[in-house]
This record gives C-alpha cells, sequence and structure tokens, in this order.
C-alpha cells in the first residue's frame, strides 16, 4: 500500500496566491479608503442636521430663543444654548478629517429662523480633508426648515 505524505502547498502555489492577494489588496484598499471618508462625511452631516432640529425644538419647546452655533477649532463643534443661557447639547467631530463652516443660527419660540450668521443663505457645510468627497450642505429656511441644501435653482422647494 502507498502512502502519499504530499499534503502541504508548493512554493509556487504559494506565490502564486500571494501574487493574487497582493493585487486584490491594492485595488480594494484605495476604494476602502474613499468608502470611510465618504461616511464619515455623512455621518457628520447627519450629526449636525439633528443637533439644528434639536435646537428647533426645544426652541418651540421652552418657548424662548435658542441658538445653535458652529465652530471650527481643529475639529468641528457645534454648541445648542438657550440664548443668555445654558448650554443643551454639545458635540464635536472624532478628529479634523471633516469641518463645517462657522455660524450661528438663532430660533425663536415659533420654531422659525430669528437670525442666522453662516454663510450663502443660512448654508452649514460639511467638507472632508480626502480629496474628491463632495461637500454636504445644510439649509435652514427662514421658516426654520432645516435640510439639504440645494444643489441647482430647479432642485429648491418653496415653503
Amino acid at each position: 500500500m502507498l502512502v502519499n505524505r504530499d499534503n502541504g502547498f508548493t512554493l509556487i502555489e504559494l506565490l502564486v496566491t500571494l501574487a493574487v492577494l497582493v493585487i486584490l489588496v491594492t485595488i480594494a484598499v484605495p476604494g476602502f479608503q474613499r468608502m470611510m471618508a465618504v461616511n464619515r462625511v455623512v455621518a457628520d452631516y447627519n450629526e449636525v442636521l439633528s443637533g439644528l432640529n434639536f435646537a428647533r425644538s426645544e426652541a418651540v419647546k421652552r418657548r424662548a430663543p435658542v441658538q445653535f452655533v458652529a465652530s471650527n477649532n481643529g475639529s468641528w463643534e457645534y454648541v445648542v444654548s438657550i440664548v443668555g443661557g445654558d448650554d443643551l447639547r454639545v458635540r464635536s467631530g472624532r478628529n479634523n478629517r471633516t469641518s463645517i463652516s462657522e455660524g450661528t443660527v438663532v430660533f425663536n419660540a415659533l420654531g422659525r429662523r430669528e437670525s442666522c450668521t453662516a454663510p450663502g443663505d443660512c448654508v452649514l457645510s460639511i467638507t472632508s480633508t480626502f480629496s474628491g468627497i463632495d461637500d454636504r450642505d445644510a439649509q435652514i429656511s427662514i421658516m426654520g426648515r432645516v435640510g439639504k441644501a440645494p444643489a441647482t435653482p430647479s432642485d429648491e422647494v418653496g415653503e
């Protein structure tokens, strides 16, 4: 009876497998990095939208002006507070890979935008340091509605 003891890999099989693996990794890593950067911008954009909606709802609930202050000192940060009073919510970015345009939005007791110092008709922009990632813009209308800023004039929605 013959016993075959060749249970391992040959050197050629191992080198071919490693070559295929290296090719797959060099193709996948840049795409994965881009996907992570896009997800980071989207997550930060959603956090800013959440903060703006929170500020508006707190203004209506408390029947007092509430402000949303966005700043960018290394990493972005926003503070929701009662005008002349206590902070209600403070959030900041994890690192400096995304940034936010600075500005202040004040919501009145009816939930309407009372004042705004953000650029471009009260638009806050979330940008990424990773090249090729589109900015995300959040616009606050005069009526206080918070949403995605229109990309073109045909995308605008009337109040």
